[in-house]
Parts: C-alpha cells; sequence; structure tokens
C-alpha cells in the first residue's frame, strides 16, 4: 500500500513538470545576466596624480665663484618615494641677471637632466623650479604650476694664495706731484684674485708716515669705505689685506689726501 502512494506521488510529480513546460511561452528566452564591466579608472588614476605632492631638491656639488653651477633635479613624495616622469622648468638668476633658463625639462628614470648656468660671480645664486606635470606627450597629469625656490652662495674655489705688494712712493707726502703721474702708490693700479693677500708697506724713503685707507676722495675730502684701514703707518710699517668679494677698491692716503691708487679684484 505504502509503495503505490509512493508511484503516485512521484508520478503526479513527474505529470505536474510536464504541465509547466507544455503551458511555458517558447518565443520567452531565459533572461541572460549582465556581465559586471569594470568601470573606467582614468579619471580616478588623473586625481590621483593631481593630489601626489612633487619636492624638488637640488642635486650639485660646490658652487664656486669663476665656475658654472652643474645640477640636477630630484623630485620626492611626500614620503620619501622618488617620483619620476617628472616635466619641469628651472631657471636661475644673479644680480637678477638670467644665468640659465632650461623649460620642458623631463626627468626620466635612468636619464636625468643636469642643468648648467654661465659663469658665476660671487653673489647669490637665485634658482626656480617649476613643476609642470608628469607624464610624456598629450598624457600630461598632476600637479602642474607648482613652484620651488632655492638660495645658493658661490664659495670661493680652493686655490694658492698669491701675494701682491704695494708700496709708498718716496717723497710721496712731500709733493702732489706723484698725483698726475699715478705713482703715488707703486703700483697705484693692481689687480688680483679674490682670496690673494695684498701687502701694503710705507716704504718712503723720507719716513713720511702715510696710510692706506678704502675709500674716495672728493677735491680734499675723503670718504673711507670701511674695507680696510691701515690706519697711520710708520716707516717699515706693514699691513696685510685679503679680499673676498670682487670689484674695485679704490684707496687714497688719510695725510696725503693727493695719494690714490686702486685694487682690481677679480
Amino acid at each position: 500500500m505504502n509503495l503505490t502512494y509512493g508511484v503516485i506521488t512521484v508520478v503526479g510529480v513527474l505529470v505536474a513538470i510536464s504541465l509547466a513546460l507544455i503551458m511555458a511561452d517558447p518565443n520567452q528566452t531565459p533572461e541572460s545576466r549582465e556581465l559586471a564591466i569594470p568601470e573606467n579608472n582614468i579619471a580616478q588614476i588623473e586625481e590621483d596624480l593631481t593630489k601626489l605632492s612633487v619636492n624638488p631638491s637640488l642635486l650639485t656639488s660646490t658652487s664656486n665663484v669663476g665656475d658654472s653651477l652643474v645640477f640636477e633635479i630630484e623630485f620626492m613624495d611626500d614620503d620619501g618615494n622618488i617620483v619620476d616622469h617628472v616635466n619641469y622648468d628651472v631657471f636661475a638668476t644673479q644680480n637678477s641677471n638670467s644665468i640659465l633658463s632650461d623649460s620642458a625639462a623631463h626627468r626620466h628614470p635612468g636619464k636625468y637632466p643636469v642643468h648648467e648656468t654661465s659663469t658665476l660671480d660671487d653673489s647669490i645664486i637665485e634658482i626656480q623650479v617649476i613643476v609642470q606635470g608628469l607624464g610624456h606627450g598629450d598624457d600630461i597629469y598632476g600637479p602642474k604650476g607648482i613652484e620651488t625656490d632655492f638660495s645658493l652662495i658661490p664659495a670661493v674655489s680652493a686655490q694658492t694664495a698669491t701675494s701682491t705688494e704695494i708700496k709708498t712712493a718716496d717723497n710721496s707726502g712731500m709733493s702732489m706731484d706723484c698725483q698726475a703721474s699715478l705713482d703715488c702708490y707703486t703700483p697705484s693700479i693692481v689687480t688680483v684674485s679674490v682670496g690673494d693677500v695684498v701687502t701694503m708697506i710705507n716704504s718712503d724713503s723720507t719716513a713720511a708716515m702715510h696710510s692706506f685707507t678704502a675709500g674716495t676722495v672728493d677735491g680734499f675730502t675723503p670718504s673711507p669705505s670701511g674695507t680696510f684701514d691701515t690706519g697711520i703707518m710708520s716707516a717699515d710699517d706693514t699691513f696685510e689685506w685679503t679680499p673676498e668679494t670682487s670689484g674695485e677698491v679704490p684707496y687714497y692716503c688719510l695725510l696725503h689726501t693727493w695719494m690714490q691708487g686702486t685694487i682690481i679684484v677679480e
């Protein structure tokens, strides 16, 4: 009896399935499952690059007066990671004069631009780096127009200093004749280098007292500059001065203002 009920039950289920298939719309197709296509992430990449910090730093050796400054620029993010494929401009000036102008530079991994200025004087070097984005060609993203300024002070090149002597002429304190011939000091005009030693000697054989005082004279009115001053020197007194900057340094004698000379420092 139980077996019969079991068979009836199975048959009933099969019939129900058959009816469902017969009643189905033959023109109805199963609903297809949409494939999940990942959203294009270029916009997100551009946004992330725009937020990326790009901090430049100079890679340079000592900058010496009379030489050019040669340097590279490295870029890092705020976490200290190197950032490459950076497009940038770099400019340098001294005394408001351009000594370097490199635009459209690109720092590529393993290929780093080297920048070189014109010859340096002893004034402060002002360097400006402007980041112009990351990437190549038309695909430039990230921070643009970000400016960073650097200042460097050139150093005096290590060199062997030379010594130059300037002496007072005989009778230069007794007569103004030496003024016309420009030989109150011998030599009255001398050229030296930054770092050289200039030795000033009162060698007047008449034993007259003199001075070497940096500055100018208007008529008989002196205007000391303070660059150096030997004070009043007796016979055979000496004084040493080492120039640290380039330029012309006029000087005169405090006691005999017609005695004038010039030291040219290169």
